[in-house]
């Protein structure tokens, strides 16, 4: 089975949070031993520096921590749907802080991609909480759809997909059902022509919080039922990832399991 193998993979190779998560969304643990794990880890300025090490010998700058680790504990977060509590209302004042003037995320040195990629991916977190001001979201909005234009999810284009369905799907626009409808086809066309892995495809459906995409003749159930795993139970990382190893994989495949084969 899958998510057996998958789990116990996490249970021999995850750091402790990553263990507790998949305890918490098997129903092992109570969520609210993960929130305490989590605090334990928080910042007075509500940043959650991350949990595990980087893909490769890269020193972490501890900014890049504890952005990325921030990031990571809303994700886990979100997937649970555990808002309500002082742990994600800090974290999401301190993400919102980020903001650069201009709506975006990742500062002027970062390259164009890089911060479509990071906007989406802030964004698309705030959107779903209760914390985030509304008119940062609208800032953010107005950074993407000032730079969208279907070139850049053509190809298709993993990256661009991922950010704008991210915040797309959940918060509105008026570009809302062009952005959408574009990355739907095009993420529906990575996954047949097999440029895109079933799991990044599928942790796409888990971030939108959504069964079907418009645009995307897709189900749940095939995307699910191209999963590939590896004889130690684990998940291939992308092969575009740079960022991603067989840990985060996995803990994208457990995750999907779970919630996308649900009726």
């Amino acid at each position: 089975m899958l998510l057996r193998a998958a789990v116990n993979y996490v249970a021999r190779h995850g750091a402790p949070l990553d263990r507790l998560h998949v305890e918490v969304l098997t129903g092992k643990r109570p969520a609210a031993a993960l929130l305490e794990g989590l605090a334990a880890r928080q910042g007075k300025d509500g940043a959650i520096p991350d949990w595990r090490e980087a893909a490769d010998d890269t020193p972490v700058v501890a900014a890049d921590a504890a952005q990325r680790g921030t990031l990571r504990a809303l994700g886990v977060l979100d997937g649970l749907g555990l808002y309500d509590h002082a742990l994600p209302e800090r974290a999401v004042g301190w993400l919102a802080a980020q903001q650069d003037p201009d709506g975006g995320f990742g500062g002027a040195a970062a390259a164009p991609s890089q911060r479509i990629e990071l906007t989406g991916a802030m964004a698309g977190l705030l959107a779903r909480s209760p914390f985030a001001r509304a008119t940062l979201l609208r800032r953010a909005e107005r950074f993407l759809a000032a730079r969208w234009d279907v070139s850049l999810v053509q190809g298709p284009n993993y990256g661009p997909i991922r950010a704008y369905l991210h915040l797309m799907s959940g918060f509105d626009s008026e570009l809302s059902d062009e952005v959408l409808n574009w990355c739907g086809r095009e993420l529906e066309r990575g996954f047949r022509t097999r440029v895109f892995d079933p799991v990044a495809v599928a942790r796409v459906f888990c971030l939108a919080h959504a069964r079907a995409l418009p645009g995307a003749r897709l189900e749940p159930a095939e995307v699910l039922g191209a999963f590939v795993q590896q004889a130690d139970g684990s998940f291939n990382p992308p092969a575009s990832s740079r960022d991603d190893t067989p840990r985060d994989a996995t803990l994208d495949a457990i995750e999907a399991l779970l919630r996308l084969s649900q009726p």
